[in-house]
């Protein structure tokens, strides 16, 4: 499971990204139907020519059959890694906002900020909100910005930075703020400056995280401005459709709770090292359908079956490590039936070669992929995410 929040972290994963192994993507697509999902491995082959849905590359947005459209600015998750997504469509499917970064100072990931004459206090980079439009008009949102999510009815939730730049030795802190539409007001939802990432909304509930010592990350939910409370230690794998439940993983990745979102009650619980089939670990960051959900999981994807008080894996998905070392991030189904899913994974650098990301579309029942050209690191190849497009929908 990779976390990109702390100093040294989000300076790696811009240099990553500029040259190194960022979060790459890859798109997974599970499309057999009728048949029974069996757990063993994933065959995987080269031949994906689009992809399910819109995709970040770079400064393009690429849109269906290949169609480019110039963005204001290159692409960056480096603020947030898969906790939350680099370009995400608004409710009404208009609006794309996505994350960038400003570079102010390179910096070498192999060397110590001291041995690079990096002091603290150093502005690294500015990270800024974009929102780019269905007629081609791209402008900035908020300088000082990352971690976006759209509500429903249009408003926009995000993070914005106490001080716009990124500095070494500094946590990044500032305030989750929500716009009652791209062009109106900032209105802080919570009261005290911290390490946030925005991950979604529920309705009309933001669930958001507040990162702590050693990248704990602590998963709340807002019921409206300043009206904050706790939900769980540990991180989101998804929302329900109807966005009343939530999937959260444990610190250590080994096990799942589903809660109810207003209450914080817990529905259901598995340790999933010691289901049937058993996996090492979970990660966070997957997607909701019906009553299944998929995550990356130590041996590729695991897919979840959920009852109103109950929690199963069904299926494990494996990928071969000598292909795709690090696994997958960020998959999600792209159909309704729950058997075509979408995820990216990173192929680290080699010694020869920078880091690159695949999109890959994959047949969960079939356990067949389709692979991608790839695509350099440092372009943050994604996919959209057009969950804002089902009302309250993660």
């Amino acid at each position: 499971m990779k976390r990109v929040v702390g100093t040294r972290a989000i300076a790696a994963a811009v240099t990553i990204v500029t040259g190194a192994a960022a979060a790459l993507a890859i798109f997974g697509v599970f499309g057999a139907h009728g048949a029974v999902p069996r757990t063993g491995p994933l065959s995987v082959r080269a031949g994906l020519e689009n992809p399910p849905g819109a995709v970040v590359r770079g400064d393009g947005l690429f849109t269906g059959r290949g169609v480019r459209r110039q963005l204001g600015a290159a692409v960056s998750g480096a603020m947030m890694g898969p906790l939350s997504p680099v370009a995400v469509r608004s409710s009404d499917g208009r609006h794309v906002a996505y994350n960038t970064w400003q570079e102010l100072k390179t910096v070498d990931n192999d060397q110590s900020f001291s041995q690079q004459a990096i002091i603290d206090g150093t502005a690294l980079g500015t990270p800024s909100l974009r929102v780019h439009d269905d007629t081609g008009k791209d402008f900035l949102l908020a300088r000082g910005a990352y971690s976006a999510a759209w509500r429903h009815d249009g408003a926009i939730a995000f993070v914005r930075g106490s001080d716009p730049d990124f500095r070494a030795g500094r946590s990044y802190t500032g305030q989750v703020v929500v716009r009652s539409d791209i062009h109106g007001r900032d209105a802080a939802w919570t009261s005290e400056p911290a390490h946030y990432v925005v991950y979604a909304w529920a309705g009309d509930r933001l669930l958001f995280y507040r990162v702590g010592l050693g990248e704990k990350l602590e998963l709340l939910v807002a019921d409206g401005p300043g009206r904050i409370r706790p939900l769980a230690d540990g991180s989101a794998i998804a929302i329900s459709p109807d966005a009343t439940r939530v999937a959260v993983l444990s610190q250590e990745g080994t096990s799942v709770r589903v809660l109810d979102i207003a209450t914080g009650s817990e529905l259901a619980w598995l340790d999933v090292t010691t289901a049937t089939p058993p996996v090492a670990w979970l990660a966070y960051s997957g997607s909701w359908v019906g009553d299944h959900i998929v995550a990356p999981a130590s041996s590729g994807l695991a897919v979840l079956h959920v009852g109103s008080s109950t929690l199963e894996l069904e299926q494990v998905l494996s990928l071969d490590h000598s292909q795709f070392p690090v696994g997958v991030l960020e998959p999600r189904f792209v159909d309704a039936a729950g058997n075509e899913i979408a995820a990216a994974a990173d192929i680290p650098p080699a010694k020869s070669s920078g880091g690159v990301s695949f999109l890959l579309l994959c047949d969960r029942i079939a356990r067949t992929c389709a692979r991608g050209e790839p695509a350099p690191a440092r372009e943050w190849l994604r996919l959209v995410d057009d969950t804002a497009l089902a009302e309250g929908g993660h």
